[in-house]
């Protein structure tokens, strides 16, 4: 009996030093993929020249603290020969609605206390205050979109939605919170195709309120979204040509409307390669210079380029954004990986 007894006894302290061991090279390998992450965000300053900021290196400990695979997607915003590159989002892949709020939540109150400034989240939490317990959002952003002027800069949150699940009462929350007046056509397009909710929350103490409908271009259609019918239907009808040639060699189309961007929004073109863009896009110069910088970069998934309606209709573009995506694990994923 004692023989057993000793048997078993060490057993157990052997098993609990192996679990010990497997959960120290777990935390080891989880902090090699977040110091991936901010040695990812620090490539794209130096190619860049972004100046170091103290809300830049909040955001860095902010994207350091995510728990869980994640992506980081850096923009670069060109306004004919000026470069914003100060532009970041970063979210959990996973299902992590409403937690992934909090890390969303502790980025704002630390900027309010060590930038001393006062953000109106005033939209923001009137949203959350409704849909806190909704299972119909799967997690959220958080950004920066820093600029030279104070009132220019941004802090962003964007909650992703299920593409599974109908988002009308999620759409009409967010609606009411914009204030805008949209067509009936539009509307329907608002209320059935949105994937995406954006808050913007500014230094100036301004905020507003983007929604982000979305369909899949024809090359693609293999990966169906039943729901962006109503936004591909709205623009075959109220978009030009170009535009909707665009989205048939695109992976993606999602289109930033808001009362502010009403007039003439922004097309979010999305791919998954980047060869693609060149085929469909020609640039400025500093265009060229992101382009040429993506092509020394690995694990690069989602490129794609931001621009207007109006803007398409030059020879080469001067105001746009390109955005590209890495994730942790360094493996591609579908655009949209949603069943039929």
């Amino acid at each position: 009996m004692s023989s057993f007894s000793f048997t078993s006894v060490c057993k157990s302290l052997l098993t609990k030093k192996m679990t010990g061991l497997s959960s120290i090279a777990s935390e080891l390998q989880h902090n090699r993929l977040k110091d991936r992450r901010l040695q990812f965000l620090r490539a794209h300053q130096d190619a860049f020249d972004v100046e170091p900021t103290l809300i830049l290196s909040l955001f860095e400990e902010a994207v350091w603290g995510i728990e869980g695979n994640c992506g980081v997607e850096p923009f670069c915003t060109v306004e004919k020969e000026r470069l914003f590159a100060a532009h970041f989002q970063v979210s959990n892949e996973k299902h992590s609605w409403p937690g992934s709020l909090t890390d969303a939540i502790k980025f704002l109150d630390r900027v309010e206390t060590q930038v001393g400034v006062k953000l109106n989240r005033d939209l923001l939490d009137r949203f959350v205050a409704v849909h806190i317990g909704s299972h119909k959002i799967i997690n959220n952003t958080i950004g920066i979109d820093l600029r030279p002027k104070h009132e220019d800069s941004c802090l962003k949150v964007l909650m992703h939605l299920e593409f599974e699940e109908e988002p009308e009462e999620l759409v009409r929350t967010a609606l009411e919170l914009d204030g805008g007046s949209y067509s009936p056509e539009l509307l329907q397009a608002l209320l059935k195709s949105t994937i995406a909710i954006g808050f913007n929350i500014f230094l100036n103490g301004y905020s507003d309120v983007e929604l982000w409908p979305v369909c899949v271009g024809e090359r693609h259609e293999g990966r169906k979204l039943n729901r962006g019918r109503y936004l591909k239907d709205y623009i075959q009808k109220n978009f030009s040509p170009k535009v909707n040639y665009l989205l048939r060699e695109s992976g993606l189309l999602a289109v930033v409307f808001s009362k502010a961007k009403k007039a003439d929004p922004v097309l979010s073109f999305h791919y998954e390669d980047i060869k693609d863009i060149r085929k469909s896009f020609s640039f400025n110069s500093l265009g060229d210079r992101i382009y040429d910088f993506w092509q020394t970069q690995d694990c690069i998934t989602f490129p794609g380029v931001n621009v207007t309606e109006s803007e398409l209709e030059k020879a080469r573009l001067e105001k746009f954004s390109l955005f590209y995506n890495k994730r942790d694990e360094c493996q591609p994923v579908a655009l949209l990986s949603i069943p039929d």
